[in-house]
């Protein structure tokens, strides 16, 4: 017997009695194990452990109250118009941070802070890394999820954004436990896709009638608003002068009265102001102590909106000048006693004009032409 027999037959005895090896099948939690892992090692080159993987079917009304305090929301775009979220807890959001900028996941705690734009840009590229990854495995599943084709469009900057959001239908939840950089930072990361993947627009409409399908096609159509902070009337004079950097005054009371028009008619007011350190508006309803919105004309419009001033009351009251005004004079004489003039100085005695010269015999106009009948004027409504 050979060498080579020997060997062989010594590794068939040494396996005998031994159990095949234990490779777990494909499944949702395994793939997202694998991608979360492999993500951050080809982005970040970040050590990331998947401690624990855990599915769940959710609904739209308890997704805020799952979410970790200052965790980075990231609001995902998939096919069909479908959305989903990534939640990237504060720890994990600071070691992705951390190992971008210092090479390492540091020892100390992070800062309890609301995850800032910038936070978003650095992570985007990951989350996208483990969306793909997870969207390739888990295709090796006989019954896979709806999870493909998603990928990060914008940042939430609150968990009350998910309602408004996201439709109110069920939700897959993915809730991944990891352990980050070689220190085992424990973090959390939650994946958010529907339920069920969504129906194309032509199988929804296929399935209501004409009056509803008609409905939403309009209702989906664009419609543009534009914005109408103040108006300025200048001579053409004036506006030949204008140049870059000088300064057009506006009122400040005009921030509270913008207008919201549409095809240049006025629709409503609004204030102006922001929200997340962006500008907007604020649409004010028309209540019965504002004036009409059609029929507004736009200030120093010169002579053409006097025909619609009225009576001095309301012309006080658009000009602010309606409170507590004095009331007109009835005729009784307020002078009082004044002084007495006294005696005038006499004028003296005025030259005398003399007589005035003839003007002689005017010329003589003769016969004035037949003026003819006038045309019939009809029925005039009586003067009063």
């Amino acid at each position: 017997m050979s060498d080579a027999d020997i060997i062989s037959a010594m590794r068939r005895k040494a396996g005998v009695g031994r159990p095949p090896p234990d490779v777990q099948p494909m499944s949702p939690a395994k793939a997202l194990r694998i991608a979360a892992a492999k993500a951050a090692e080809d982005v970040l080159g970040l050590v990331l452990q998947v401690t624990d993987v855990t599915e769940e079917k959710s609904a739209i009304s308890k997704l805020p109250g799952q979410v970790p305090e200052f965790a980075l929301l990231s609001l995902l775009e998939g096919p069909d118009n479908g959305y989903g979220l990534a939640v990237l807890d504060k720890n994990t959001v600071a070691s992705v941070v951390e190992q971008q900028t210092a090479g390492k996941v540091l020892n100390l705690p992070p800062e309890e802070r609301a995850p800032t734009a910038t936070d978003s840009v650095m992570c985007t590229e990951f989350s996208n890394r483990v969306l793909r990854l997870f969207e390739m495995h888990v295709a090796e599943v006989q019954d896979p999820p709806a999870v493909s084709g998603f990928h990060v469009a914008a940042q939430l900057r609150e968990p009350r954004s998910i309602a408004i959001a996201f439709d109110d239908v069920p939700y897959r939840l993915y809730r991944v436990q990891v352990s980050l950089g070689r220190q085992g930072r424990t973090g959390e990361i939650l994946f958010v896709f529907p339920y069920e993947s969504a129906r194309p627009a032509d199988a929804q409409a296929e399935d209501g009638d004409f009056g509803s399908s008609f409905q939403d096609v309009i209702l989906k159509s664009e419609a543009r608003l534009d914005t109408v902070l103040h108006r300025v009337n200048l001579s053409l004079a004036d506006v030949t002068g204008l140049q870059e950097g000088m300064m057009i005054p506006i009122p400040r009371e005009a921030l509270s009265r913008v207008e919201l028009r549409a095809d240049d008619h006025l629709v409503s007011r609004a204030r102006l102001g922001q929200i997340n350190g962006k500008r907007a508006v604020c649409v004010v309803l028309n209540g019965e102590e504002d004036e009409p919105l059609d029929g507004v004309a736009a200030p120093f419009d010169g002579m053409a909106g006097l025909g619609a001033i009225g009576t001095m009351e309301t012309m006080g009251g658009a000009l602010g000048m309606g409170q507590d005004l004095p009331a007109l004079s009835d005729g009784t004489d307020h002078a009082g006693d004044l002084p007495d003039i006294g005696d005038l100085p006499p004028m003296g005695d005025l030259p005398d004009i003399g007589d005035m010269p003839a003007m002689g015999d005017l010329p003589d106009i003769g016969d004035l032409p037949d003026l003819g009948d006038f045309p019939a004027m009809g029925d005039l409504p009586p003067l009063e």
